[in-house]
């Protein structure tokens, strides 16, 4: 038999479960306060909130952006469903863009020409611990910046397409010395058994720029 994704638990959170379940704090209490101060200090960002899973993250941060009906989100077609799905949760329009050749990211060409009147939010996808050219992006953003349209409170403060990260697959990866969770506006992460803090094969994965480590 071939174990698929074998999470890595030791002793230590076996251990830490037990206590967790001992204190009577079965749901949000002081261990997840204490997990989102050790992210945001880990990350270099001053607020973490730890919900039930990346896809409520995601979905979360276009809610209170008030993207809506009629607005378009720019992601990648190479991603698991929850990127795009939490697009149409919300009632936008999903653009798809294909990811560069010899590569798992964002063709950021293709990002730059798909930009419309219509677009509040691109969500690059930093897939395998490795993230997507960030410089180029917040470029096409800014260049792009007299086609942005303003429909709530929180886009007047960005005044621009505003960058959300799916992060599921980068928690600890760097760009050019920054952590994923101090780039982009908002970045989502996730600690489920196939992602790189969880799981054994991958745990410690790092990135500099395009080029895993």
């Amino acid at each position: 038999m071939i174990s698929f994704s074998p999470p890595d638990i030791t002793e230590a959170e076996i251990t830490e479960v037990a206590e967790a379940m001992r204190s009577g704090w079965i749901t949000t209490g002081p261990r997840t306060k204490k997990l989102e101060a050790g992210l945001a200090k880990f990350c270099g960002t001053k607020k973490v909130c730890c919900l039930n899973s990346a896809t409520s993250s995601l979905e979360l941060i276009l809610r209170i952006l008030g993207v809506k009906s009629g607005d378009e989100v720019i992601t990648s077609a190479y991603t698991y469903t929850a990127t795009c799905s939490v697009i149409c949760h919300v009632g936008a329009t999903p653009i798809l863009v294909d990811v560069e050749k010899d590569s798992y990211q964002l063709n950021l060409n293709q990002v730059s020409d798909a930009i419309t009147e219509r677009t509040k939010v691109i969500i690059p996808v930093d897939i395998g611990g490795t993230m997507c050219d960030y410089d180029k992006l917040f470029e096409i953003v800014e260049d792009k910046k007299k086609l942005f349209r303003s429909d709530s409170s929180i886009q007047k403060v960005f005044n621009r397409i505003i960058i959300v990260s799916d992060g599921a697959h980068a928690l600890g990866s760097t760009y050019k010395g920054l952590r994923c969770g101090e780039i982009a506006d908002f970045t989502t992460f996730s600690l489920v058994v196939l992602k790189n803090k969880t799981r054994k094969e991958y745990t410690g994965i790092r990135s500099e720029g395009s080029k895993a480590a």
